[in-house]
Formats: structure tokens, sequence, C-alpha cells
């Protein structure tokens, strides 16, 4: 008996730290192109428990925005929506996963959006 209950509590103790890991995972926003253009949009989250998230972003290039996950509740969608407020310069916007770029787009556009979302 005591034997199961030390084989039941490792395997929990494996499952959770498998379970915990994507909710460590870092995920950056990374706003480049242009130095000083200005860009104002907003970023949505969504995390595996279904909970939606929404914030709001103005400022200038260059910017980063930091993304996580919770113990268990990890980061399931990362869609991000910029827009130029100038005419000239480019305005670039990539999604990195611990440091790995895993999305980006970008525009020379006048006043364009730049959308890019996580798969």
């Amino acid at each position: 008996m005591k034997k199961l209950i030390l084989i039941m509590l490792v395997l929990g103790i494996i499952a959770f730290s498998i379970a915990g890991c994507d909710g460590n995972s870092v995920f950056t926003i990374k706003v480049s192109g242009t130095t000083g253009l200005e860009f104002s949009g907003s970023y949505l989250v969504v995390m595996s428990d279904g909970q939606p998230r929404s914030e709001s972003i103005n400022g200038t290039v260059p910017q980063e925005y930091s993304v996580t996950g919770t113990n268990r509740i990890t980061v399931s969608m990362l869609s991000v929506e910029l827009q130029k407020q100038t005419e000239e310069g480019t305005l670039k916007v990539e999604i990195l996963k611990d440091d790995e770029v895993i999305a980006n787009s970008e525009t020379t556009a006048p006043y364009a959006v730049v959308s890019v979302a996580t798969e």
C-alpha cells in the first residue's frame, strides 16, 4: 500500500511539472521598425481555461510586452493588432515564445494595421 501511494505521489509530481511547463512559457510581443514611430492598438490573450484578456497599448517603436501563463493555466492564443499613427516608416510586430519568433508581420503602408497571431 505504501508503495502504491509513493508511486502515485511521484506520478502526480511528474504530471504537475509537465502540465506547468507551458504555463511558465514567456510570450513576448516585440514592436520594432522605424525608431520613434507611433502606434496604437491592442492584444488579446486566451488562456487554456478559456478566459480572454484584452489589453490596449499605445507607444513608440521600439517596445516589448510580456505575456505569461500561471501555474497550470497556459496561454492558448495570442493575437496582436497595431496601427501606425503616421504615413511614413515601418511597423513590425513579432510574437516570441521563450525568445523564439513564432509569428510576425510588418507594413510600410500609411496608417496601416499590422495583425499577427499565434496558431
